[in-house]
């Protein structure tokens, strides 16, 4: 069963304090998500929904919706 992307924030950043109903999620929203917890998000979001972003892509998708944009851009549902 596929995971919500929110599911999978709370999977990498398991201690963070978070809204998910925010649509201003993004990196920075809180501590933990800085550009290293960014790109280990990134990893894990390729690797759930079995695509793949370029290094330029995952620099310019920084918050939850534009996220899911792209992967909706590739033909998958998050």
């Amino acid at each position: 069963m596929k995971k919500s992307l929110p599911e999978l924030l709370r999977e990498v950043f398991p201690k963070a304090q978070f809204d998910a109903a925010d649509p201003k999620l993004g990196v920075e929203s809180f501590p933990e998500w800085d550009s290293l917890g960014h790109f280990n998000f990134m990893l894990q979001v390729e690797e759930h929904f079995g695509v793949q972003f370029t290094v330029e892509e995952m620099s310019e998708l920084k918050a939850l919706p534009e996220i899911k944009a792209a992967l909706a851009s590739r033909g998958v549902a998050a």
